[in-house]
């Protein structure tokens, strides 16, 4: 009994073997046909500057890096743009650079100043866009604070800057968008959130950064499913972006290594990343990466090339757009 035991336990095992290969086959091939299908689409080279013309765009952090990249693209395409940051001045200059690269004859873009870490100052945006503009199409958030920190050790100090870049670089964000909502139901919107690879490599001295990057694409990748299930019609992409030759990223890097290392990593131009933003957003894309490689050289082990996840721009529109002053 116990062997004819175990020669039925021997062929019950081998029936499950055979069902678990079927299985693993039978997922091998609608991975594979999902994997076909995912690069069908992200390579695909449909995208018409034109469906730009005319949207109501807010842009957060406007006055410099990707934010300032986007608002000129933007302006270029016909966008009517309401630019947001804490810099008057700065402010200024790029209001009146997106004028002049408007096609449209008397480009109605305007800026409001705000304070990010005061979550008042985010209704008052989202309600100066509607006055402004009458609406809302396209929530565009690039907004962070990079804070470097030493070690943790859950100091006051640690605490305070925790507080901080919470506030700026996730509540924030909640805040703008959760306002912004009933607008873009009724245009049946999009928002870009950028996070960042920084976020998923854990560089050292960058707790607070990390912790708040992680948040963001926690909420809003919920945020966006919850969307889709409601069938609102609002789309939320999410940017995972790496180094570009921006002004915080080069103070980032000579921060961290003295400027020691800047040589070996691949800056992308932010007109670039930039526009691989803009034409995500507007395909509806769930989640896009942008020159991730860049992070991977910061942290120790083996470097990982992700570069091939990366949303492509399309060739003609990014010559045209990205040819921009610098």
């Amino acid at each position: 009994m116990k062997l004819c035991t175990r020669n039925e336990d021997t062929e019950t095992r081998q029936d499950d073997t055979d069902i678990g290969m079927a299985i693993n086959l039978q997922l091998t091939a609608t991975a594979l046909a999902a994997l076909v299908a995912l690069v069908a689409v992200t390579y695909r080279n449909d995208f018409d500057p034109s469906e730009v013309q005319g949207k109501r765009v807010l842009v957060t952090e406007a006055s410099t890096g990707i934010g300032e990249q986007m608002a000129y693209h933007f302006a270029k395409m016909g966008a009517i743009l309401v630019l947001v940051d804490g810099r008057e001045k700065a402010l200024k200059k790029v209001q009146k650079e997106c004028k002049k690269l408007s096609p449209n004859p008397s480009p109605n873009h305007v800026y409001v100043v705000t304070d990010m870490s005061k979550m008042a100052d985010t209704e008052r945006v989202v309600k100066f866009a509607e006055e402004r503009l009458g609406g809302l199409d396209i929530l565009v958030l690039t907004h962070a604070l990079i804070t470097i920190c030493n070690p943790w050790l859950g100091t006051k100090a640690n605490l305070s800057i925790l507080a901080t870049g919470m506030d700026i670089g996730f509540r924030s964000h909640v805040h703008l968008a959760s306002h912004a909502l009933p607008l873009l139901l009724k245009s049946r919107g999009r928002i870009a959130v950028v996070t960042s690879m920084a976020g998923a490599m854990n560089s050292p001295h960058m707790s607070v950064y990390t912790a708040s990057k992680n948040a963001l694409a926690g909420f809003f990748s919920v945020l966006q499913k919850d969307l889709m299930t409601k069938k609102s019609g609002v789309s939320v992409t999410l940017c995972s972006i790496g180094g570009s030759t921006t002004e915080i990223v080069l103070q980032l890097i000579r921060s961290l290594f003295y400027g020691h290392r800047q040589g070996e990593l691949h800056l992308e131009d932010p007109r670039v990343v930039s526009m691989e933003i803009i034409q995500a957003t507007m395909a509806r894309k769930h989640e896009i990466y942008t020159s991730v490689d860049t992070w991977s050289l910061l942290v120790p082990g083996p470097r990982t090339d992700c570069t091939t996840q990366r949303f492509r721009p399309a060739g003609p529109a990014c010559i045209t757009y990205c040819s921009l002053p610098p």
